[in-house]
């Protein structure tokens, strides 16, 4: 196996039910929010997992000054690597600097590039909750717009990840 033959499993883009999302702008009354779709690093990983097998990647990570960190990701024997910046997240800084850094490793590969070019798409939202009214319609409009297929959830499949 090498990384071409296994691109096509890395470009997929994750099912609609593993897809998050958080606000961004909201409307004065906090009644719309422009919804932003991520997917956990857990899901990158069983993407990786999936698409080559658990033996055939690799991570490595290393600070860059105090200002972020550098993640080297390699698959079937092939390294890129990007950063991830340190925001002011206190205890979680770091955490969430190096799953910024991994996630964007993984787009170098094209894992999980497709979110970078999803439309935005406004939603109702409820300001008091801090959460969207109906995340997974949410997140299968922003699929349909792209074009990408939304299988329906099968009944018992399990709970859905969609926020």
């Amino acid at each position: 196996m090498n990384l071409n033959e296994s691109y096509s499993k890395l470009v997929t883009p994750f099912p609609v039910e593993v897809m998050e999302i958080k606000p961004g702008a909201t409307t004065r009354d906090k009644a719309r929010a422009l919804a932003m779709p991520y997917a956990d690093v857990r899901v990158y990983q069983q993407a990786l997992d999936d698409a080559v097998g658990p033996q055939e990647w690799q991570v490595a990570y290393r600070p860059w000054e105090d200002k972020a960190v550098i993640c080297q990701l390699t698959i079937l024997g092939v390294s890129k690597e990007d950063v991830g910046e340190l925001a002011d997240e206190g205890d979680n800084a770091y955490t969430s600097a190096i799953a910024r850094a991994f996630k964007r490793a993984c787009s170098a590969f094209g894992l999980g590039r497709y979110i970078y070019g999803l439309p935005a798409v406004w939603a109702e939202y409820d300001g008091e909750r801090r959460s969207f009214k109906d995340p997974r319609k949410v997140m299968e409009q922003i699929y349909r717009q792209a074009g990408i297929p939304v299988e329906k959830p099968q009944a018992g499949a399990g709970p859905e990840r969609v926020k």
